[in-house]
């Protein structure tokens, strides 16, 4: 299978995580090779030039995910993007580009997923397969069903955009998915404690700072 058209079935996936509004772009460090218009279109043409000062020349000038709004000097409407490294097995680097309309702060408060990576590649993984977040040695670490990847999100950034339906923080190092609960327990010095229903009984304890929100999210 080509490079091309694995970057043309992820761009496929994602359009069933994110808003109708936003359109995909997957570039080279010269092209953008794959592009999937939404309802805030820039109108890019495959094989287009990346533009400098564009969310995907940002990504390669950056090494990492970025995050800014850019003017419509560059494809003559705003947009807010977000950006992301790529790497195949082969090799090759790309920058994926999620548009959206600038200036709609709601509508960024919510993932729909988180990008997360795993030696030299990188994976969208939906929300509902997440079990938790972790902070660890410097790094966010994503808990899901078929095993744990990194992520350059912060926990503090998850916790805003995260939804509160379905996530909670429990701890300054954890962030867990509510439905992935089996059971609360209070171990021998009152503290309480989840068990996770993610094949392994994962414990984790909820900190003293978050037993009043967790207790008032979760009803009991």
């Amino acid at each position: 299978m080509t490079d091309l058209s694995i970057f043309a079935q992820l761009s496929q996936v994602l359009t069933d995580w994110v808003p109708e509004a936003a359109s995909i772009a997957i570039a080279d460090r010269e092209r953008y090779v794959v592009y999937r218009p939404g309802t805030h279109d820039l109108r890019i043409e495959p094989g287009e030039l990346v533009r400098k000062g564009s969310v995907a020349e940002q990504v390669f000038r950056q090494q990492g995910r970025v995050e800014l709004d850019v003017d419509s000097s560059l494809f003559g409407v705003p947009y807010h993007g977000l950006g992301y490294p790529l790497r195949t097995q082969a090799g090759v680097e790309s920058a994926l580009t999620v548009i959206l309309p600038p200036g709609q702060p709601t509508q960024m408060q919510s993932l729909t997923f988180v990008m997360g990576q795993a030696g030299a590649m990188w994976r969208p993984i939906p929300l509902q397969d997440i079990a938790y977040l972790e902070s660890y040695q410097k790094k966010t670490w994503v808990h899901t069903k078929d095993g744990v990847l990194t992520t350059d999100h912060t926990l503090q950034s998850l916790e805003k955009r995260l939804p509160s339906a379905y996530f909670i923080r429990i701890h300054r190092a954890f962030i867990i998915n509510i439905s992935w609960i089996d059971f609360i327990e209070r171990d021998d010095r009152s503290s309480l404690v989840i068990t996770l229903k993610d094949g392994a009984g994962t414990r984790l304890t909820v900190s003293q700072t978050y037993v009043r929100q967790v207790r008032r999210s979760l009803g009991f």
